[in-house]
Formats: C-alpha cells, sequence, structure tokens
C-alpha cells in the first residue's frame, strides 16, 4: 500500500497539469474564434493575472480568463485594444458566447 500512495500522489499532480493546460490552450482557441468572427486580427494578445480595469476586476471568477489584446479592425481599418474575458462565470467553461470584450476606445 505504501508504494501506491506516492504514484497516486503523481498521477493527481500530472491530471491538474494537464487539465489546467487544456482549459488555458481551449481559452486561446476561443480568443482567436472571437477575432475571426468578428474580422479582427489579433495583433498582441497578454493573459492577465491583475493588471485589469475594476468593473471587471470585481465580477471576474477564478476560472475565468482575461486578456488584455490589440487587434486591427479590418472594417475600420484602425488597431484597437480591448479586455477579453474568456469562460462562464462559475466553472470556466469555453463555450462559444462565452466572451465579453470590454474596448478601451469605445468606438
Amino acid at each position: 500500500m505504501s508504494r501506491s500512495a506516492p504514484l497516486l500522489f503523481l498521477l493527481l499532480i500530472a491530471a491538474a497539469i494537464w487539465l489546467s493546460w487544456r482549459h488555458y490552450r481551449n481559452a486561446k482557441a476561443l480568443l482567436q474564434d472571437w477575432a475571426d468572427a468578428n474580422g479582427l486580427r489579433i495583433l498582441h494578445a497578454r493573459q492577465s493575472w491583475g493588471a485589469m480595469p475594476l468593473s471587471m476586476w470585481f465580477t471576474t471568477s477564478k476560472y475565468q480568463v482575461v486578456y488584455h489584446v490589440s487587434v486591427y479592425d479590418e472594417a475600420s481599418h484602425r488597431i484597437r485594444s480591448a479586455w477579453v474575458r474568456l469562460g462562464t462565470r462559475w466553472w470556466g467553461v469555453m463555450e462559444g458566447d462565452a466572451v465579453e470584450v470590454k474596448w478601451e476606445d469605445a468606438g
């Protein structure tokens, strides 16, 4: 029994790492899908761990992923910046409609 405990612990750690990696990979894919659907080309995307607007700070769960992005808007031919929150509030599920955008230029 003493040999199986460390192995079980290692398997649990590996599963947690894999689930975390998959969550962030799905977030990145959802971000790209959002950009493609809105005629935007992502120039820069930085995941935010705390430097977000106060309005998003208090309403973002630990399961959601927030990116600060710079995009090229194909329709208006200009570069815009935004905060993009991905994932559902309670579980962080990366669904197609689980994208919330706060534009910095609001225009």
